[in-house]
């Protein structure tokens, strides 16, 4: 995964599915902040990490970790289980509050499919506050694109990858170097257009002009983790 060095970058955990060996890899890179997200802490506490910040409502941490966590240093943000917010989307504010502009989210997606959609939604909501966010998943990773961003991916066997606009329409779509190339397409809200394309051998360049796209990678776990999986450019 790729980061820009002058930016800061935060990992919140969940309590979803985890990626074990991409978190750990991410966690040994280093971070600027560290967020638990209720169950989030038993991965963490599981690999040998204190975060700065266990968050949530803790109706799905046991409190065995909960006790373990703070008695090591992590600083205890509490809510009360009947609120109007998850705990991912309060763990993002978090750290957009601290300044945090590049954020991975681990456990965020592939559990409940609920829980999916609307933390995938968050994704918007940070990006048009200036914030990157991408969503790790057990064997997909999702990054969120806005206009005219452009995006380089490193080619791994067995990954592929599909974009899914939001909203009515994404315009200007280029895709270069993978099996199946775009050049200035358009992809309605509702259109399989973007769906399964495929790695060559060659770095996949994406760009569009307007709208805003989600960025699945599928296969991650067979990813080997020797190169940025992903690269965005200057706008």
């Amino acid at each position: 995964m790729d980061m820009d060095l002058k930016r800061k970058k935060g990992i919140i955990v969940g309590g979803g599915p985890v990626n074990y060996r991409l978190l750990s890899n991410e966690l040994k890179a280093g971070y600027d902040l560290l967020v638990a997200a209720d169950g989030g802490g038993k991965p963490l506490y599981d690999l040998g990490y204190i975060p700065q910040v266990l968050l949530g409502d803790f109706d799905s941490l046991a409190p065995v970790y909960k006790e373990l966590l703070t008695n090591q240093g992590a600083e205890m943000v509490s809510y009360q289980k009947e609120k109007d917010w998850t705990d991912l989307e309060l763990s993002i504010e978090l750290l957009i509050d601290k300044g945090i502009n590049d954020i991975l989210v681990f456990g965020g997606i592939g559990g409940r499919l609920d829980h999916t959609l609307a933390n995938l939604s968050l994704l918007y909501r940070a990006k048009v506050a200036g914030v990157d966010v991408a969503m790790i998943g057990i064997a997909q990773m999702v990054i969120f694109l806005s206009p005219k961003e452009q995006i380089i991916l490193s080619p791994f066997a067995g990954g592929h990858f599909s974009l899914v606009p939001l909203f009515e329409v994404v315009e200007g779509v280029k895709i270069k170097g993978a099996k199946f190339p775009l050049e200035n397409a358009t992809i309605e809200f509702g259109s399989t257009l973007g769906i399964h394309n495929e790695f060559l051998e060659t770095a996949v360049e994406i760009s569009f002009q307007t709208g805003y796209l989600y960025l699945i990678l599928e296969g991650i776990q067979q990813w080997n983790g020797k190169q940025d999986i992903f690269q965005r450019l200057p706008v």
